[in-house]
């Protein structure tokens, strides 16, 4: 989400049951990008937790476990509009989904998702 080569860095916002901590998303924390993976997969070993990466505009990418076995749920949210487009992947194609996010988000990052209210 950076050019020329550094490091990125992330906004995220998430709800760990089992640990019991949060991070509201009128409060995100910034996050290096090279650690979401990590925290995804510790997010996901729960399927009540949620992770969420806002770009510069405010556009959320929400995910959580599926009820399907090894899927994975994103949502792209828009500020200030309703619903959300949502599409499932498996775990292994959510986590490249999140080694390379771009540095603003739109429609584009969730080929094939379909509108939700």
């Amino acid at each position: 989400m950076s050019p020329g080569g550094a490091q990125a860095v992330v906004r995220v916002f998430y709800r760990d049951y089992a640990s019991g901590i949060s991070i509201s998303s009128t409060k995100p924390e910034s996050l290096l990008s090279d650690r979401l993976a990590p925290l995804a997969e510790r997010l996901w070993a729960s399927p009540d937790n949620f992770l969420g990466v806002v770009d510069r505009h405010d556009v959320i990418l929400q995910s959580y476990v599926d009820d399907e076995p090894g899927m994975i749920v994103f949502e792209l949210v828009y500020p200030e509009q309703t619903g959300a487009l949502q599409l499932t992947v498996t775990r292994d194609e959510a986590l490249r989904r999140l080694q390379d996010l771009p540095e603003r988000f739109d429609d584009s990052l969730l080929p094939g998702a379909r509108h939700v209210d």
